[in-house]
């Protein structure tokens, strides 16, 4: 009967270890099963923050995108009338310029526009209507005295201007192949107007000059 007895407080401990055990073990499942849910409800909150952070950035880009495409469409705008200004204003200057139709005009505007491609041809144009007379005039005297002045234009060629009134000539005195034969007197060339040498003619065994000149007559 004791043993009996025994026997069955021996399986009561055993029954309430077990379930001791087993409460443990419920418990701690419990807890993994909690903090997997809150795992798995901070991930998700995580990814959301991330898509939003994502798309917040996107929206961020394309703004940027669209501003410097607006800014690029203003500065082209900007330079289309900037180039537009400075056409119309080196037109205008181009206009006076022939109105007043003198060498220091066309310099000055030459200066002023160096690379003016829209008027270049124009500008030969109208300096070889300007200087639309030729002759022939001594430059250097026998003895090697210059009879003239370098002018320096902002213009194609070289450009020259006599101390006194010269003769100008259909020809050189005294230099074969340098105009007509019979040298005549064809004009008067006033002191200090500019001309535009076209060719120079030396003189065998002389110090002497002689220039082919384009002028205004």
């Amino acid at each position: 009967m004791s043993k009996i007895k025994e026997r069955i407080d021996e399986i009561n401990k055993t029954a309430k270890k077990s379930r001791t055990i087993n409460n443990v073990l419920w418990v701690v499942v419990m807890v993994l099963t909690i903090g997997a849910i809150g795992l798995g409800f901070w991930a998700d909150q995580q990814r959301g923050a991330a898509i939003e952070a994502k798309n917040e950035a996107d929206s961020l880009k394309t703004l940027a995108n669209e501003a410097l495409a607006q800014i690029e469409i203003n500065e082209a705008e900007t330079r289309r009338k900037l180039d537009s200004m400075v056409a119309s204003n080196i037109t205008d200057l181009w206009k006076q310029a022939k109105t007043v139709n003198t060498l220091m005009a066309y310099s000055n505007y030459a200066k002023e526009h160096p690379n003016d491609s829209l008027h270049e041809n124009d500008l030969v144009k109208a300096l070889d209507d300007l200087l639309n007379t030729e002759g022939y005039v001594q430059i250097v005297e026998t003895n090697g005295n210059k009879l003239y002045e370098t002018v320096t234009l902002s213009l194609e060629g070289e450009f020259i201007k006599f101390k006194t009134d010269k003769s100008v000539r259909n020809g050189a005195i005294g230099i074969n192949g340098c105009g007509a034969a019979n040298s005549t007197r064809i004009g008067v060339l006033l002191k200090d107007k500019i001309v535009r040498i076209e060719e120079k003619c030396e003189a065998s065994g002389s110090k002497s000059v002689w220039a082919k000149i384009a002028f205004t007559k």
